[in-house]
């Protein structure tokens, strides 16, 4: 009797095993959606499709790219917390995924109810000035803000935003103090800097780039580990002496149950088709960097990422609005 059920019970457990490898050989079976947190048409549509298309091709189902902007990031985290974790809706998340605990109060713990599936691209963030301006260094920038506390001028695409909160780091770690002025979006930075009317500006790659090469902005310094391939003559902040990098990232994450298994499959399937050549190039025009890798480095740097979010936030008293 004790024998029969024995067996029994390892039938069963053989049958459990069995059939969720047989799953996620079968996967996918239908299409997979990939979820903005931003608008449609911009470059994180542009990138989402790039690679779906990719993958779409590989293993031979549609994968399908769906705006779901609003709140920092908040309604499409919402959205993809409510869809079954089977791994065929997958979130496109940046730096707001790891810096919204410090600033919101939520109804869900993305740290707990999310993990990584891969890092796509860097983004460095650029600090730039007006040709005109004078300032030629970021050396320079921290002497002219030492001489005139609070009335050197920078402005970014909005408070919190991780461009930001580059520059709120640049001055903890100087010790200087500037004027903050958000505007909505990189062009209107663009126009203020172009006009002299504020000192500097914080910008992600693209939107400060043509105007770097048609002379008209100079480029201090980009805030990632090393130079950008794009601006191979700017200087990282880490080599001017200030230990600091603040990339602005972009990747995609799945809710925790998802199984394992299909985890590293679409890990996989997106590092493949990050790595084609025809990707790389189009992505690297357009100021963003390749990355890659597995889906528990991901997870790690957004984990990392928070922490080190909380820290300045709470240090600089950065709240929103």
């Amino acid at each position: 009797m004790r024998m029969r059920k024995l067996l029994g019970c390892l039938v069963v457990s053989f049958s459990v095993l069995a059939s969720g490898g047989a799953s996620a050989q079968a996967f996918p079976s239908k299409p997979i959606r990939i979820i903005l947190s931003y608008t449609s048409g911009g470059p994180t549509d542009m990138m989402s499709r790039l690679i779906g298309e990719k993958v779409s091709q590989s293993v031979g189902q549609p994968v399908l790219v769906e705006s779901r902007a609003g709140a920092n990031e908040r309604v499409a985290t919402q959205y993809v917390l409510s869809q079954p974790a089977d791994g065929y809706t997958v979130l496109l998340v940046g730096p707001a995924h790891s810096v919204n605990p410090s600033l919101f109060e939520m109804n869900y713990d993305a740290q707990k109810q999310m993990k990584g599936l891969m890092h796509i691209v860097d983004i460095p963030p650029v600090i730039s000035t007006n040709v005109d301006s004078g300032v030629k260094s970021i050396a320079d920038l921290v002497k002219m803000a030492k001489a005139k506390p609070g009335e050197v001028t920078y402005g970014t695409a909005g408070n919190a935003t991780n461009n930001h909160l580059t520059m709120e780091m640049l001055s903890l770690l100087t010790g200087i103090e500037m004027q903050h002025i958000p505007l909505k979006g990189d062009a209107p930075v663009m126009t203020e800097v172009l006009g002299n009317r504020i000192v500097a500006a914080s910008n992600t790659l693209p939107g400060v780039l043509p105007h770097v090469k048609a002379g008209k902005l100079r480029a201090l310094a980009v805030a990632s580990p090393k130079r950008a391939p794009q601006l191979p003559d700017t200087p990282t902040l880490i080599e001017q002496g200030i230990n600091m990098s603040t990339n602005t990232w972009f990747g995609y994450v799945v809710r925790t149950e998802v199984p394992d298994e299909i985890v590293k499959k679409l890990n996989a399937e997106f590092n493949a088709a990050l790595a084609a050549p025809d990707v790389r190039e189009k992505l690297l025009s357009v100021g963003m960097t390749p990355v890659g890798g597995s889906a528990e480095s991901l997870t790690r740097m957004i984990h990392e990422a928070r922490e080190q979010f909380a820290k300045l936030i709470k240090a600089r008293g950065i709240k929103v609005q």
